[in-house]
């Protein structure tokens, strides 16, 4: 006879991702425990076993939580947009905000993915692979006409500029949050839309450097 879940089974659920979030972002993957996540949520290890046969699949499941939020969110955030200018505008508030409301999540997901065993951490890839994709696509909208191959690295340069602003940024500081994510869209916008549709040339010409030195 199947075992019953408990009524209160997501709660629990939640608080050892929440726990393990912590830990990780702490002490680092590698030197974390199950019984000190255990113990960090007030549960007993053989509860926690339960939930997580192991640790490898309590950081696939505090992983794939974050990518398939941050991923609800961009698409509710797209879908109620209406030109792709705010679309990118918005899918760097979301970004942004949802990095730093996960902040521990977001390091793990930056730092510990690479410690999964490949199959499980091929799941981690498909997800980060959407997020690049619907970014992808979402440049090829705003300034379409580019070479194929130039979306997909605008993407990762992007994605690799809102990745690290969580760990340098304090939004108790001068700037605020809002201000932020304005500055980063007009900085990538405006930067990506001066690329030409019609300079395909891998080679365009640099102006020379002129020398400081005095001429004689």
């Amino acid at each position: 006879m199947p075992r019953v879940r408990a009524d209160n089974y997501d709660d629990k659920y939640r608080a050892i991702l929440d726990s393990a979030a912590t830990l990780f972002a702490k002490v680092g993957y590698p030197s974390a425990k199950l019984q000190d996540v255990a113990k960090a949520c007030g549960a007993t290890k053989s509860m926690l076993y339960h939930y997580f046969p192991t640790k490898d699949d309590l950081l696939l499941a505090l992983l794939i939580d974050h990518l398939e939020r941050l991923l609800a969110e961009i698409d509710r955030a797209l879908s109620e947009s209406r030109s792709p200018e705010e679309q990118l505008q918005r899918f760097v508030d979301v970004f942004v905000t949802k990095s730093s409301q996960s902040r521990q999540r977001h390091v793990s997901a930056m730092n510990d993915a690479k410690f999964l065993p490949s199959e499980k951490r091929a799941q981690v890839l498909k997800l980060e692979r959407k997020v690049r994709r619907t970014l992808s696509g979402l440049l090829r909208v705003v300034n379409p006409g580019l070479p194929d191959e130039v979306y997909a690295p605008y993407a990762m340069l992007l994605i690799g500029m809102l990745n690290w602003t969580d760990l340098w940024f304090r939004p108790a500081g001068k700037l605020k949050p809002r201000e932020l994510c304005d500055r980063i869209a007009r900085l990538y916008l405006d930067g990506f839309l001066s690329e030409e549709a019609a300079d395909r040339s891998p080679q365009r010409k640099r102006p020379v450097a002129r020398s400081n030195r005095a001429r004689s």
